[in-house]
């Protein structure tokens, strides 16, 4: 991530010390090449085992191989709750975090949003107004500075109508050969 992550309408925290790999807060090292984004972080990690199987990505720098994706999922909206929908103030404190996230993770590639609220944070970590980029699930958007953003449904984990919660899979199992695209395309 370039510094150019830090421009736009959300101002940028201030510099903060340089971390060692794995002591900031997530699941997965600041080495990864795609980030996930998303409320609850061990929710996600249960909810996305076929989808993680299904594209080889790995959390863990000592299972990476050629054919694998390494990944982290951040915990910078885990203080969030989907319901009520979180104040404006609290997705630009997210941004912040998020934004100093991004910087230090430099083979970061790809950056998977679960939801709109991910969404939000991300373009205000990345500079980016939000009228300028809509929320597409199942699309990946080259953003102003090379990172991808690809867009998929949160899944919740209170209780769901099973046909929504059915097409956000599908969503994301439609989403997923993309990812793979993106991140190890062929020759």
């Amino acid at each position: 991530m370039t510094p150019r992550a830090s421009t736009g309408t959300i101002p940028a925290p201030p510099p903060l010390p340089a971390f060692a790999e794995g002591t900031r807060s997530g699941t997965g090292p600041l080495s990864a090449e795609m980030l996930i984004v998303c409320l609850d972080p061990e929710d996600a990690t249960a909810t996305l085992a076929s989808f993680l199987d299904a594209n080889n990505i790995v959390f863990d720098a000592a299972l990476a191989g050629p054919e694998t994706i390494l990944g982290r999922i951040t915990r910078v909206m885990q203080p969030l709750s989907p319901q009520p929908l979180a104040l404006p103030s609290e997705l630009e404190s997210c941004s912040a975090a998020l934004c100093t996230e991004l910087q230090s993770m430099p083979r970061l590639k790809l950056v998977l949003t679960l939801g709109i609220s991910a969404h939000i944070v991300v373009l205000g970590a990345c500079g980016i107004p939000l009228s300028r980029l809509d929320f597409r699930p199942g699309e990946i958007t080259h953003l102003p500075d090379g990172l991808l953003l690809a867009d998929g449904c949160h899944f919740p984990n209170t209780p769901f109508p099973a046909e929504m919660m059915a097409q956000r899979r599908s969503a994301l199992t439609e989403l997923s050969p993309k990812i793979r695209a993106a991140l190890r395309p062929t020759v």
